[in-house]
């Protein structure tokens, strides 16, 4: 099975999980414990179906976190490194009050690093670490998976 292939059945996985979610908290009143039991163990299940499905060279096994000194803002720093990689592409950003963390796969930190340094010289208190925390290198949300689904059918 190719990436692509492998992306969209991923991204199919997700909506399975999103539609469980929705007939579970989307309706009128709220679940019972057994329904939300029930749900959380099919989550729990498509969660471990998905880590599996996804080659290891995919993950985002380190992450960047960083502070934007004086001027600089942490969105031009995003901005900058959304010109060169892509979200999805073996990178994921997320950013809050100043902050900002880049989660990338292991072939893409040294470019990521280069890139920063170029573009940021003594900009940026930047720290390098494992991620703990990625969950899906392709997909952060659920609406990405469907964009991605769309996008996969107009194409």
């Amino acid at each position: 099975m190719t990436l692509q292939e492998l992306k969209k059945e991923v991204a199919k996985k997700i909506m399975l999980k999103k539609n469980a979610w929705t007939e579970t908290y989307a309706k009128e009143g709220a679940p019972t414990d057994f329904e939300r039991q029930t749900y959380k163990e099919y989550a729990d299940i498509i969660d471990r179906e998905i880590k599996e499905m996804i080659p290891e060279s995919e993950w985002l096994t380190i992450e960047l976190t960083g502070c934007a000194k004086g001027e600089l803002s942490h969105y031009d720093i995003e901005d900058s490194l959304k010109e060169v990689f892509k979200p999805g592409e073996g990178i994921q950003y997320d950013s809050e009050g100043g902050q900002f963390w880049v989660y990338v796969k292991s072939s893409l930190v040294q470019k990521v690093l280069r890139h920063i340094d170029y573009h940021f010289p003594g900009q940026i208190d930047l720290n390098v670490g494992i991620n703990k925390y990625g969950d899906n290198p392709w997909f952060q949300n659920w609406s990405q998976a469907e964009k991605f689904l769309s996008a996969q059918k107009e194409g």
